[in-house]
């Protein structure tokens, strides 16, 4: 029997993915939309029939929660608390819980997905959080705040899911977790997400390594160019700011860019397939900022996308714990200590044609489809106690 799902939350690349993968294997879904930004609000998901209600979309205070993920969450999740106790809730959320006949909320992401939950506790309905990052905070101080607001809303959720054991053991130190109902389950998407056909490497043209590096670049361009003086090729998303940099390097020869994608290409693995043709994927974050427990405690989609074109990962070793594990665990790429000895093993072809082989037969594992039954059981477990 079909369980009644709410999503409420931001949709992200892999809400809107695996969203439309629950409802075709049992599961009702409705859709509230609590992003501040949004210019465009359309009625459904993408490419599906799964209905969307947009939380702010008529409300002038979306704008007051506009600018910078922190400071969004920071105003929710202070505004979130005086709502909970005055028992308020947003229009037109109790008739959508009615109309409906919601049986499970569901939510995902970081801290910013947290705030609007707390003015649904009243309709009794279990809510199940699958934090995708935690602690979203980039310093010592931010994650202390982040962790006192979202102590009292994460201890009353019915259940948990963690991208990551190192996750889960970090949350129960920090808050205790008393709930029955916990899961670890890594970021997944499904198959359609995934490479279609294999592209040649550029590396057997020239004969020399190529990078690529799938997320944002201009706050880790220090990184990039220690690479570009190692005569690594490394191929980044085409922005502004990067060409504006490139146009000063004294490597930019070393350095090229591709165009944005768009979502479709993301969700029909031709983006996937584009990725194969590099010799490895680049995973890191800007070093500087981030706290550790974010970089260790994550398993973020740039990772993921990298398993679902079947490349090689390569990522500075003893920052992302939870990452360095799934790649060591089935050998599918490499950390590296630096630039000497990332460009050596990027070398080494006997070795990189292991990681390769690797990547590709194991693909499968990473899918949506194979690790489905672990989140199924346990969304409905929670539904229906």
């Amino acid at each position: 029997m079909a369980v009644n799902l709410l999503f409420i939350g931001e949709l992200d690349l892999h809400e809107m993915d695996f969203l439309p993968f629950l409802a075709e294997h049992g599961y009702n879904i409705t859709v509230i939309n609590t992003s501040c930004i949004s210019l465009e609000f359309p009625q459904t998901i993408i490419g599906t029939d799964i209905p969307v209600y947009h939380l702010y979309e008529n409300s002038r205070i979306r704008f007051v929660f506009k600018g910078s993920v922190a400071r969004a969450w920071m105003l929710k999740a202070l505004s979130g608390g005086i709502v909970e106790r005055l028992g308020f809730t947003f229009p037109g959320i109790g008739r959508v819980f009615k109309e409906k006949e919601i049986e499970l909320v569901y939510g995902s992401w970081g801290s910013i997905g947290l705030p609007e939950l707390r003015s649904i506790k009243k309709f009794n309905v279990p809510v199940v959080y699958e934090f995708l990052t935690y602690p979203a905070g980039f310093s010592e101080t931010a994650e202390k705040i982040e962790n006192f607001f979202n102590k009292s809303i994460i201890n009353s959720l019915a259940g948990l899911v963690f991208a990551s054991p190192t996750m889960l053991n970090y949350m129960e130190n920090i808050f205790g977790l008393h709930q029955r109902n916990k899961l670890v389950f890594p970021e997944s998407y499904s198959k359609r997400c995934f490479y279609q056909k294999r592209l040649p490497l550029l590396s057997d043209d020239d004969g020399e390594p190529h990078l690529v590096f799938i997320g944002v670049s201009y706050d880790i361009f220090p990184q990039i160019e220690e690479i570009l003086r190692k005569r690594i090729h490394v191929h980044l998303c085409e922005t502004a700011s990067i060409k504006n940099r490139l146009r000063k390097s004294r490597f930019k020869n070393f350095c090229h860019v591709f165009r944005k994608t768009g979502v479709g290409a993301l969700f029909d693995g031709s983006f996937a397939t584009f990725l194969t043709q590099f010799d490895a994927c680049l995973v890191t974050y800007d070093l500087r900022r981030a706290t550790g427990a974010r970089l260790s405690n994550s398993v973020p989609n740039r990772f993921s996308f990298a398993l679902a074109a079947g490349i090689p990962i390569a990522l500075p070793r003893g920052y992302f714990k939870s990452c360095e594990d799934i790649v060591n665990r089935h050998q599918i790429g490499f950390a590296y200590l630096n630039c000497d000895e990332l460009k050596n093993k990027l070398n080494n072809r006997d070795l990189m044609d292991d990681y390769r082989h690797n990547t590709r037969a194991k693909s499968h594992i990473f899918t949506l489809e194979d690790n489905f039954d672990k989140i199924d059981k346990f969304l409905r477990r929670v539904a229906r106690p």
